[in-house]
Formats: C-alpha cells, structure tokens, sequence
C-alpha cells in the first residue's frame, strides 16, 4: 500500500513525466506527493573554485549568482508540480533543499513509500546537462524502491520481472508486492539469463523461476509465465524481451546480474536505465 510517494524534480526531459506518473499514482491510492527538488550548492561550489587573493571575490559572486539562479529553477520547477497537483486534486507538498542531491533525496525518501524519478536526473540546473552519479547513488544507498520513468507513459497491464536469485533481485520484488503499485491484474514474466546448453545451469535457473512465481502466487498473483533467455549481453537480452512482449514495467536489483560494481551503475543496470523502453522499479 502506498501512502506517501516522493518525486525527484530536475531540468531533465523526464520530470514531467515523472510528475504525472506520481500524481496519477497518489490519486489512485489517495496518497500524498511530495515535490523535492535539489540546489546542488556542492557542484556549484566546485565548479567556481578557488583562485588567488585576488579572484576570490568574483569567485563567491559567481558562487551566489549560480546558486540564485538554481533557486529559481527550482522554484519553477516546483510550481509547475504544485499546478498539476492542485489540478488533480491530489494532496501534495513541496521542498526545496540544498546540499548533495543525492543525500537530501535519500534523507526525504526514509519517510516516503516510493521515489519517481526520470532517468535523466542530474540535478545540476546551471549546467543539466552534465553526467552526474546521482541515480545510482540513490538507488544504491535508499531504504525505498525507486521507480525510473522515461518517455512511456502507457498503462502498466504486462511485468518483466528480471530474477537472478540475489538479494537485491528479492528485494524488488517484495517491494513491488508489498506496496502494488499497479495493483494484481497484471501479467508477470519472470525471466532469467542463462547458458541453456548446460543442463546444471537450466535446472538452478528453473528452481529460481520456480521460487519467484510461488511467491507471486502466494500473494494473489496468477497470471504468471517464466521465461529462461538464453546467454549474452544481459541487458540486451531483456530489453529485447521486453519489446518482444510488449512489457510495460521491468521489475529487477539494482545489484542484480553485476549491475553495480563502482559508484555508478554497471553494465546491465546502466544498460536497462539508458535504454529501457519501459520504466524500471529498482532496488538495492
């Protein structure tokens, strides 16, 4: 059940997508949305830096010429949402904080059931373009699941749940079941990457296609299929699974298959998040 969602707002082509997912999600279970968006005053401090005597005072009137100009990008940002907001007729707040995007998202998030967020965040406002880590910081280290939202904005009716056994890969799941966030009349694909010539490996993978659709039952779940793709680039594989199918949510670990391996996503995740038709629900 879902009571309070966050979501993360930033110049991306996302958020506005991101906005009406969670909005339509907070009218459906009568839940509150929190509006968050971030003044990255550590980037905007490390990009003016330091400088001799001399240059230190130019330095700190860029520094608060860029932070002011973040605090209206944000400030617009967060009118937009609170216009929608009000148009639904949803009960809504709205925060603006400054420090380290991905640290202030992840304090908020303790206290909120769900975070939406485009998959193109990067909360610099002064430059939004620029690659930042803070997805997968916030994926990573957050004690919520995060659902990342792209360009697709139909109906979710069909699940790939991509299952590899890890804790994480578990996690998402249960998280996914607990809060039903799209609720039960779903179609679930279960899938996992193998080497379908090796016996050995196609019996483990079963067992673990076996143990997810179980738990899905057992929580009222029953239009269930599971699928064993065979070996190759893991990312790949889904996404062509998803296409296939025509799945519109991925379900998986943000730890899962190797996914994450430095401070940002690894291959499969990084994979998933780039190139996903569908939006992802995420966990560490």
């Amino acid at each position: 059940m879902i009571n309070r969602i966050l979501v993360a707002l930033d110049l991306d082509i996302d958020t506005p997508l991101a906005m009406r997912f969670a909005i339509k999600l907070a009218k459906k279970f009568e839940a509150s949305v929190s509006g968050l968006a971030v003044v990255d005053t550590v980037n905007i401090a490390a990009q003016v830096g330091g400088g001799a005597i001399g240059t230190i005072y130019y330095a700190e009137e860029l520094r608060k010429h860029m932070t002011e100009d973040s605090r209206k990008e944000a400030a617009r940002l967060l009118d937009t949402f609170e216009e929608m907001a009000d148009k639904a007729g949803v009960k809504h707040s709205q925060l603006m904080e400054e420090g380290v995007p991905y640290e202030r998202i992840i304090e908020d998030l303790k206290y909120h059931d769900l975070l939406v967020i485009g998959r193109e965040s990067h909360f610099f406002f002064n430059r939004p373009k620029k690659d930042t880590d803070t997805l997968a910081d916030i994926v990573k280290k957050s004690t919520a699941p995060t659902l990342v939202v792209n360009e697709s904005d139909q109906d979710i009716k069909r699940v790939v749940v991509a299952h590899d056994g890890s804790n994480a890969s578990a996690r998402s799941l249960q998280w996914f079941v607990q809060l039903e966030p799209f609720g039960k009349n779903l179609e679930m694909d279960i899938v996992h990457v193998c080497d379908l010539d090796n016996e050995t490996t196609v019996d483990k993978s079963k067992l673990l296609l076996h143990l997810a659709s179980d738990y899905l039952k057992a929580h009222g779940y029953k239009n269930i299929r599971e699928n064993l793709l065979d070996k190759g680039n893991t990312g790949d594989k889904i996404i062509g699974h998803v296409k296939d199918t025509g799945a519109d949510l991925v379900i998986m670990g943000a730890h899962s298959m190797n996914a994450i391996r430095r401070l940002t996503f690894g291959s499969t995740t990084h994979e998933l998040v780039k190139n996903s038709p569908v939006p992802l629900f995420l966990s560490n």
